[in-house]
C-alpha cells in the first residue's frame, strides 16, 4: 500500500533520530497537519487522514507528535502489532509523557487486555445500563481519551441521567471549540439539547443544517421526529412541523407522524375548551407544584364536569397520596382503572392504587398501636404484608408494633431484616437507634452507632447527636435538681457540640448560668448561638422564654420578631400575645415607679379595653392592684374567675388573699367557707391554699385559738410544712419553747418535711433552752435544706447566727452558707458581719473583699478599684462591704468627662442649613474585667426656615406641596432638644452598648451596638452589630411634624452589619478596609439599604516619641437603594446617592509639646463622583403622589425630584489638642472644617476630663476628644 509504504521508509531513515518535539520545521503547519487528522478521524475521512499523515511524516518524521499518528494510523486499520512496536520506541518510560503518548497507551490497552471490558460497557449501554457502563469507561479512560469517538460514546451515556444534563452539555460545547462545523459532534450535541426542549432553536438549526447531508438524513430525521412527537399539541408544534417539512419534503414518516398529531392536535382543542378540563389542568399544575390545598377543590370540581375522565381521578389519587389520605387515594385509583382500556396504563394505576391501600392499612395500624389495641395493630400489619408492596416499610412497621407491645428483641430482629436488603434504610436505622435510647445510658447509644459502617452512621448522625445530646440533658438535669451546677454545666456544653441547634440545652445552660448569678454569660450564650442560627423558631422561643424568666420582655419580643411568619406556630403566637401583655403592665409598673399613677391608670384602662381572654384580664387586675387600686383589681379578678372558674386555683387563691388583706370581715368569711380547693389540685397548689388557710387562722385567732384552729387544719391537710411552722410559731410566742420542740420531734419521727424557716425557730427555741448542740444541728439542716433560689433564706439563716453563743458554731455554719452560694455577695456580707460580731477580724475582711468579687481573689490593684468610689446605686451589702474596707486603695483606673459640641452645616445648592449643639458627658470605669460606660449628651438640632408661600422650599418640606401657598401656617422652623443616654461595656474584644435617641426629640428610640475584635496572624478584624440614628438632618435625627397633616415623620435609624480589616505592626506601613451593609428605617419614611466598601493605605513619613507625619490613600465606594435625601413625606433626609465613588489623600501631624501637651494637624483632599435616581415626591404613598400630580396645574410643582450625576473636589481641615492641667484634670478641643461643591459641614468641641487615679507619664497622642452617643 503506497501510504504504509511511504511511512515505514521514512520512519526508518529517521530511526536515528530520537522522538521529541522539535521545531525543526515550521510548527503551525504541523499544527494545522495535524489539526487535519483530527478532524479526518472525527468525519470518518480517510483520505484527508492519509494525505495529511504522509505531508506531516514528509516534513517532520522526527517529531513524537508524527511518530503518534502513524501509530494511532496502524491501531485504525488493524496493524495493532506494528503500532505496538512504534509505542515501544517513543515511550520513555517516565511518569510524565506526552499527551499523544498516553492515548497511545490507553488505545494499545482498549486493542488488548481492556477489550473486553470496552465491549462490556457497550452491552450494558444497549441494556440500559448506563451507570454501569460509565463508570467501566472512566475506569479505563480517567477523563484521558484516545479518539473522538470514545470521548462522545461516554458523553452520550452521561446524557442519559437528566442530572448530569448541564455538565454533558458543556462537555459537548468544549468538543466544539475544537471540531466546529463537525457533524459528528454537532449532531449528538443537538439530540442532548433536545432532549431537555424538544424545540430548542440551536439544536434545529443543526438538524436543519445536516438535514440532506446523504451521511446523516436517516439519523438526523429520526432525531427530528422524536423531538417533533415529545412537543406539546400546539400551534407552535404545527410550526416546528413546517420548519422540518422544509428540509424532508417527501418524507412518508414524516407525513404519517404530522397526520398523527394533527388528530391529536384536534381534540386537544376540543378539551381546552371544556370548562372541567381547564380545571383539571390548573389543578394539575398545582398538584406538580406541591400546592395540595389548593389544588384540591379545583380538582374535585373538574371531576363534576368529567365523571370518567381517568386523568382527573388519577391526579386526585396522587393528590390524596401527598396528603397521607390513603383511603381517598386509594378510591381515585381504583376507581380510574374502569375507564382506562389501555392495559399497561391499567397495570399502573392498580400498582398505584396497591401502595395507597398498603399506606392505608399502616396508617391504621399506627392508630390502632397509639389506642393501645395492638390486636387490630397486627391485623392491618398482616393485610399490609399480603399485598407484597414494600417489604423494607412493612418489616419497619412491624418494628414499630413490636416496640409499642414491648418486644424490643423482636423488634431490633424486624429492623435488621429491613437492613438486610437496604443497608442504608433510615427508618430501620433510627429505629434501632430508639431501641438503644431506652436504656438511658449514653454508652447504649454509642455502642450501637459505632458498630454501624460508614455510610451508616453517616445517615443518622443528626438522630444519634440528638440522641446522645438528650441523654446528657436528662443527666444533666439530675445534677442540677442536686445542686451539683458544674456537672450539669459541662454535661450540657458536650451535649451542644453535638447538637447545636437543639434549644432546649442553651435553656438549660442559661438557667445555670442564672443560678451561679451569671446572668450577662446567659445573655451572651443565647446571642452567640443566635449569630449562627439567626432564624431557627426554636432556638428563639427557648431564648424568649429565657428572657420572659428574668422580666426582660422587650428583649423576648424583639427575639421572636425574627421567627419567620410561616414557622410561628400555636406556643409561639400565644407566648408573643402574653408577652406583648407583661411588656404593657411592666410599662404600667414603670408609670407607677415614677409615681405617675394616673398615666398608669390610663395605660391599664386602654389594656382593659381590649379583647381579653380571663387568664389575661386576671394577669392585668395584678397591675391594677400593684398601683393600689385594689377593689378594681378585685373587680376584675371575680370577673375573670366568674367568665372561666376553671381557670388555675392559683388566681382563685389570689382572689381570696386580696380577699383577707382587704379586712372585710363578710367578704372574708364567704370566701374562706365558700371556697373548695378542687380534688385535682397539685402539691403545690394545695400548700398555698393551706398556706392562706394560715394567713387567715393567723389574722382572726390568737394564743391557744390560733393553736388549735392550726391543729385542726394539720389535721385536715396532713403533713405540709406551712401548717408546722406555723405552730411551731404559734407555741413560740407563747415562748412554749419545749411545746414547740417536741412538736418538731414528733414532726421529725413521722418522716414530714420540715421548712428551713421552722427549723430556725426550732434552733432558736433550742438556744432559749441552752442546747447549743442541737441547735447547731438543726440549723445545719435547715441550711442543706435551701436551694440556690432560696438566697432569702440563707440570707436569713446567716442573720441568725449572731444569736449563736459560741464563735466555732456560727463560723463553721457561716462557711457552709458561702460554699453552698458562693455567687451571693449579700451572704458574704452577712457573714462578714458575724465574723465580726464574734471578733474574727481577718475573716470578716476575707469575706468583704470578695463581698465585692465572689468569683475570684481580688488584688491589691484591683481592691483599690473596687473601693474608690461609694456608687449609692449599687447595692447596699456592696457599699457596707467597701465602707469597712475603705482603707484600701484602688488602682483600676475610671474618669468622667464633659464636653461642649459645635456643629453647622450648610448647602451650597440650596438654603439648607443644619445647626447642632451638643453636651456631651461620658464616664468609663472597671467592669467585668473591663470598662463599663455611660454617655448623656444634652442635644439641640434645628434647621433653616421653610417658607409656604415660596414655591421651591414649601413643596419640599413634607406634605407641604399639597397645600402650597394655602398651608395652615406660613413658615417653620425646625427645633429640637432632648437628651440621649447611653449605657454600654467593653474590653478587649468586646464592646457592648445599648441607649436612646434624644429623650424629647419628636422620635425617640432604643438604639444599641456590639462590637467585636480580634486579630488572625498579623491582621486585625473587627465585626459590629448596631442599630444607632442618622444625624444628618433634623428629619433624620428628631423628626419633623407635617405641616399639612401634623403628623410626625423622620427619626430614621441604620441597622446594620459592618466587618473591618486591617494590617498595622507599628512600621511604615498599614492599611484598612471596611465593608457593610445597613438597613434604614424610619417613622412614615420608606424603607431603605445601603451597602458600603471603604479600604486605605498609609505610610509614616515621620515616627518617633516626638511626632509622627502619615500620608495616606483611600478609596470609598458605596450605594443606597432608594434616593431618599430629601425633606418630603416618605423622604429620610439622610444623603442617599444610589453611586458613590470617592478618593482621598488625607495627611496626618502629630507632635507633643512637652511630657503635657498633645496636638494634631490633619488635611486631605478627595475627589468624588455620585449618581442620583429621580424619585417621587411621596415616594411611599402613591394616594398622596398622585394627589400632587393634580395639583401641579395649580403649584407648578413638578412632584418628582430628578436624579443627577455630579462629580467634585472636597478637602478638609481638623486641629485637636489635649492638655493635662494636673495629673487628674485633662482639657481638650477638637475643630473641623469640610468644603465641598454643595455642603460645608463645621464641627468643634472643647471637653475637660476628671481620672480618679493620678495619670504620670508621657501623654499618648493624638487626644481622645468625647464621641457622642449618637456618634458611637
Amino acid at each position: 500500500m503506497p501510504l504504509r509504504f511511504a511511512l515505514a521508509c521514512t520512519l526508518a531513515l529517521s530511526s536515528g533520530l530520537s522522538a521529541n518535539t522539535v521545531n525543526d520545521i515550521d510548527t503551525q503547519s504541523v499544527d494545522w497537519l495535524l489539526s487535519q487528522i483530527g478532524i479526518g478521524e472525527a468525519q470518518q475521512n480517510k483520505k484527508l487522514v492519509e494525505d495529511s499523515l504522509r505531508k506531516l511524516v514528509a516534513i517532520a518524521p522526527a517529531r513524537i507528535e508524527t511518530q503518534c499518528a502513524v501509530a494511532r494510523y496502524d491501531f485504525t486499520n488493524g496493524e495493532s502489532v506494528k503500532a505496538n512496536q512504534l509505542l515501544s520506541k517513543i515511550d520513555n518510560g517516565l511518569t510524565k509523557q506526552a499527551p499523544c503518548v498516553e492515548k497511545l497507551k490507553i488505545l494499545s490497552r482498549i486493542e488488548g487486555e481492556d477489550k473486553s471490558l470496552i465491549h462490556e460497557a457497550r452491552l450494558l449501554s444497549r441494556a440500559g445500563r448506563y451507570e454501569q457502563a460509565r463508570e467501566i469507561y472512566n475506569k479505563i479512560f480517567k477523563n484521558t481519551y484516545p479518539t473522538l469517538n470514545y470521548e462522545l460514546e461516554h458523553l452520550g451515556w452521561y446524557g442519559q441521567d437528566s442530572d448530569q444534563w448541564e455538565s454533558v452539555k458543556k462537555g459537548y460545547e468544549k468538543l466544539l471549540k475544537s471540531y466546529s462545523n463537525i457533524a459528528q459532534v454537532e449532531i449528538p450535541y443537538a439530540r442532548h439539547l433536545l432532549r431537555k426542549n424538544p424545540a430548542n432553536n440551536k439544536a434545529i438549526d443543526i438538524l436543519s443544517n445536516y438535514g440532506t447531508s446523504p451521511s446523516f438524513i436517516n439519523e438526523v430525521e429520526f432525531i427530528w421526529l422524536a423531538a417533533l412527537k415529545s412537543m406539546n399539541l400546539t400551534q407552535k408544534t404545527v410550526e416546528q412541523y413546517q420548519l422540518y417539512f422544509s428540509v424532508y419534503p417527501f418524507s412518508s414518516k414524516g407525513k404519517l407522524q404530522y397526520e398523527d398529531f394533527q388528530r391529536d392536535f384536534k381534540v386537544r382543542q376540543a378539551l381546552l375548551a371544556d370548562p372541567a378540563y381547564q380545571l383539571w389542568l390548573k389543578g394539575d399544575r398545582l398538584l406538580n407544584n406541591k400546592k395540595l390545598n389548593e389544588a384540591e377543590p379545583l380538582l374535585l370540581n373538574a371531576l363534576k364536569g368529567r365523571p370518567t375522565d381517568k386523568e382527573i381521578m388519577r391526579s386526585l389519587g396522587y393528590l390524596y397520596l401527598a396528603k397521607s389520605d390513603y383511603k381517598k387515594s386509594y378510591y381515585y385509583f381504583f376507581t380510574a382503572q374502569k375507564y382506562t382500556p389501555n392495559f399497561d396504563e391499567r397495570e399502573g394505576l392498580k400498582e398505584l392504587a396497591t401502595v395507597a391501600k398498603f399506606w392505608l392499612y399502616m396508617s391504621e395500624m399506627e392508630d390502632a398501636i397509639e389506642q393501645s389495641d395492638f390486636k387490630t395493630a397486627q391485623l392491618k400489619l398482616n393485610l399490609a404484608e399480603q399485598l407484597n408492596h414494600d417489604q423494607e416499610a412493612f418489616l419497619y412497621n412491624k418494628g414499630l408494633l413490636l416496640v409499642a407491645q414491648g418486644n424490643y428483641t423482636q423488634a431490633a430482629t424486624a429492623y435488621q431484616a429491613a437492613l438486610k436488603t437496604n443497608p442504608l434504610y433510615e427508618n430501620a436505622l433510627l429505629g434501632l437507634l430508639n431501641i438503644a435510647q431506652l436504656d438511658q445510658n449514653q454508652k447504649s447509644i454509642r455502642n450501637f452507632y459505632n458498630s454501624l459502617n460508614a455510610k451508616q452512621r453517616d445517615l443518622i448522625y443528626p438522630s444519634y447527636a440528638l440522641a446522645t445530646s438528650n441523654t446528657l440533658r436528662d443527666k444533666a438535669s439530675q445534677y442540677t435538681n442536686s445542686g451539683e451546677l458544674e456537672k450539669a454545666e459541662e454535661l450540657l456544653k458536650q451535649a451542644i457540640e453535638l447538637s447545636p441547634e437543639q434549644p432546649w440545652l442553651y435553656y438549660d445552660l442559661a438557667f445555670i448560668y442564672q443560678q451561679k448569678g451569671l446572668t450577662p454569660q446567659a445573655r451572651d450564650l443565647f446571642n452567640n448561638v443566635l449569630w449562627q442560627f439567626p432564624l431557627n423558631p426554636q432556638i428563639r422561643y427557648s431564648h424568649a422564654l429565657f428572657l420572659r424568666s428574668i422580666n426582660d420582655y422587650e428583649g423576648a419580643l424583639d427575639t421572636l420578631k425574627y421567627i419567620p411568619f410561616k414557622n410561628r406556630d400555636t406556643d409561639i403566637i400565644a407566648l408573643e400575645q402574653q408577652l406583648l401583655l407583661n411588656e404593657s403592665l411592666t410599662q404600667s409598673q414603670q408609670y407607677l415607679d415614677l409615681k405617675n399613677k394616673s398615666v398608669a391608670i390610663y395605660h391599664l384602662s386602654n389594656l382593659e379595653a381590649r379583647e381579653l381572654t380571663p387568664e389575661m384580664q386576671a394577669e392585668l387586675s395584678n397591675s391594677w392592684y400593684k398601683i393600689d387600686e385594689k377593689r378594681h383589681a378585685l373587680k376584675l379578678l371575680s370577673s375573670a374567675l366568674s367568665s372561666d372558674s376553671s381557670l388555675s386555683p392559683y388566681w382563685h387563691l389570689l382572689k381570696g388573699q386580696w380577699i383577707l388583706e382587704q379586712g372585710n370581715q363578710v367578704e372574708i368569711k364567704r370566701w374562706f367557707e365558700g371556697y373548695v380547693l378542687p380534688e385535682n389540685a397539685s402539691e403545690n397548689e394545695t400548700a398555698q391554699y393551706v398556706q392562706l388557710q394560715n394567713n387567715y387562722l393567723n389574722q382572726f385567732y390568737t394564743g391557744s385559738d390560733l393553736i388549735a384552729k392550726l391543729n385542726q387544719l394539720d389535721q385536715k391537710y396532713k403533713d405540709i410544712p406551712a401548717t408546722t411552722t406555723a405552730l411551731i410559731n404559734a407555741n413560740l410566742a407563747l415562748e412554749q419553747y419545749e411545746a414547740a420542740v417536741i412538736l418538731y420531734q414528733r414532726k421529725v419521727q413521722s418522716s414530714q418535711t420540715i421548712e428551713p424557716q421552722a427549723l430556725l425557730a426550732i434552733a432558736n427555741a433550742y438556744i432559749e433552752l441552752g442546747d447549743d448542740f442541737q441547735a447547731k444541728e438543726v440549723t445545719q439542716k435547715a441550711i442543706a435544706q435551701t436551694t440556690l433560689q432560696e438566697a432569702y433564706l440563707q440570707r436569713q439563716i446567716m442573720s441568725s447566727l449572731n444569736e449563736f453563743n459560741y464563735s466555732g458554731d456560727a463560723l463553721y455554719l457561716a462557711k457552709q452558707l458561702i460554699e453552698k452560694s458562693p455567687n451571693d455577695q449579700e451572704l458574704r456580707y452577712l457573714g462578714a458581719q458575724v465574723a465580726s460580731k464574734f471578733n474574727e477580724t481577718e475573716q470578716a475582711q476575707s469575706w468583704y473583699a470578695q463581698t465585692l468579687s465572689p468569683n475570684r481573689t481580688l488584688n491589691e490593684k484591683e481592691l483599690y478599684g473596687a473601693l474608690l468610689k461609694i456608687d449609692e446605686n449599687d447595692e447596699w451589702y456592696v457599699n457596707g462591704a467597701k465602707r469597712e474596707l475603705i482603707n484600701e486603695q484602688n488602682k483600676n483606673q475610671a474618669y468622667i468627662a464633659i464636653g461642649v459640641n459645635f456643629s453647622g452645616q450648610t448647602s451650597t445648592e440650596s438654603e439648607a442649613t443644619l445647626g447642632a449643639g451638643l453636651v456631651p458627658i461620658e464616664a468609663y470605669f472597671p467592669l467585668w474585667q473591663g470598662q463599663g460606660f455611660i454617655k448623656v449628651d444634652p442635644t439641640t438640632i434645628s434647621a433653616q426656615t421653610t417658607r409656604f408661600d415660596e414655591q421651591f422650599a414649601g413643596s419640599r418640606y413634607g406634605q407641604g406641596a399639597l397645600c402650597i401657598f394655602t398651608c395652615s401656617i406660613d413658615e417653620v422652623t425646625p427645633e429640637e432638644s432632648g437628651v440621649d443616654v447611653g449605657i454600654g461595656w467593653q474590653n478587649e474584644n468586646w464592646r457592648v452598648d445599648v441607649g436612646t435617641t434624644p429623650l424629647g426629640f419628636l422620635i425617640e428610640d432604643i438604639v444599641w451596638g456590639v462590637n467585636y475584635a480580634d486579630s488572625f496572624g498579623d491582621f486585625g478584624y473587627s465585626l459590629e452589630l448596631e442599630k444607632r440614628p442618622v444625624t444628618n438632618s433634623v428629619l433624620s435625627y428628631a423628626g419633623l411634624k407635617d405641616v399639612n397633616t401634623g403628623e410626625v415623620w423622620g427619626g430614621v435609624r441604620s441597622t446594620g452589619l459592618t466587618a473591618n480589616v486591617s494590617h498595622d505592626l507599628g512600621g511604615k506601613w498599614g492599611f484598612w478596609s471596611s465593608a457593610d451593609f445597613t438597613l434604614y428605617k424610619g417613622q412614615n419614611v420608606k424603607d431603605n439599604q445601603r451597602y458600603r466598601m471603604m479600604g486605605g493605605t498609609y505610610y509614616r513619613v515621620i515616627s518617633n516619641q516626638e511626632r509622627e507625619f502619615t500620608a495616606g490613600a483611600s478609596l470609598l465606594h458605596w450605594a443606597y437603594k432608594y434616593n431618599l435625601s430629601e425633606e418630603t413625606w416618605g423622604h429620610g433626609g439622610y444623603y442617599s446617592p444610589q453611586n458613590y465613588v470617592g478618593l482621598s489623600v488625607p495627611l496626618t501631624y502629630d507632635a507633643r509639646w512637652g511630657d503635657d501637651f498633645v496636638y494634631r494637624l490633619k488635611t486631605g483632599v478627595s475627589y468624588s463622583q455620585t449618581k442620583t435616581q429621580s424619585i417621587d415626591f411621596f415616594p411611599n404613598d402613591s394616594d398622596l403622589q398622585i394627589a400632587a400630580y393634580d395639583r401641579e396645574s395649580i403649584t407648578g410643582v413638578d412632584p418628582v425630584f430628578e436624579g443627577e450625576t455630579s462629580s467634585g473636589v472636597s478637602y478638609n481641615l481638623e486641629g485637636s489638642f489635649e492638655y493635662r492641667i494636673t495629673p487628674n484634670w485633662f482639657f481638650g478641643g477638637y475643630l473641623a472644617i469640610d468644603r465641598s461643591d454643595f455642603y460645608e459641614p463645621n464641627f468643634g468641641q472643647l471637653y475637660i476630663r476628671y481620672y480618679f487615679n493620678p495619670v504620670y507619664g508621657t501623654l499618648e497622642f493624638p487626644g481622645t476628644p468625647i464621641i457622642p452617643y449618637a456618634d458611637f
